[in-house]
């Protein structure tokens, strides 16, 4: 019963991304592919996914609340870039094993590499996050002027 009720709680646009998520994951694990970057992105969408589904939990709405927008959006960006880089490395492997090949699509070296870079990434995002919180801000009465 309690975890009915948490399910119940999270966004129904986090519920949407996971369902997209999950379809293009399926779609991205058929293909004879491994470059680097569509598991990124498709890492990255996985990662929003299950940011919007933490801060939509019954925990953090509270003490989120309390913070400014520009903060709030650059803790939800260093936290899906955060989750990104560990997101990633498991869809590598996911592949990995689903095609069982003698020589695999992303060897250990790559997956290690992009656990490497979780704190560029996770700063990457929160800088993001605070630039699009910042202009959020701003609403939409800010306009770039001849003087400007």
């Amino acid at each position: 019963m309690a975890a009915e009720a948490r399910i119940k709680n999270y966004s129904t646009r986090a519920r949407h991304l996971f369902v997209i998520c999950g379809i293009a994951v399926l779609l991205w694990s058929s293909m004879e592919d491994d470059d680097a970057r569509m598991v990124t992105l498709l890492g990255m969408l996985l990662a929003a996914a299950l940011s919007m589904m933490l801060v939509s939990s019954q925990r953090f709405p509270e003490r989120l609340k309390r913070l400014s927008l520009a903060k709030r959006a650059a803790m939800s960006g260093a936290l899906i870039g955060a989750l990104a880089s560990l997101t990633t490395p498991l869809l590598m492997l996911f592949k990995d094993l689903r095609h069982a090949h003698v020589f695999p699509d992303y060897p250990a070296g790559m997956m290690l590499a992009t656990l490497e870079r979780m704190p560029a990434w996770a700063l990457a995002g929160g800088l993001a996050g605070f630039g699009i919180g910042l202009l959020l801000k701003l609403g939409p009465d800010w306009r770039i002027t001849k003087e400007w």
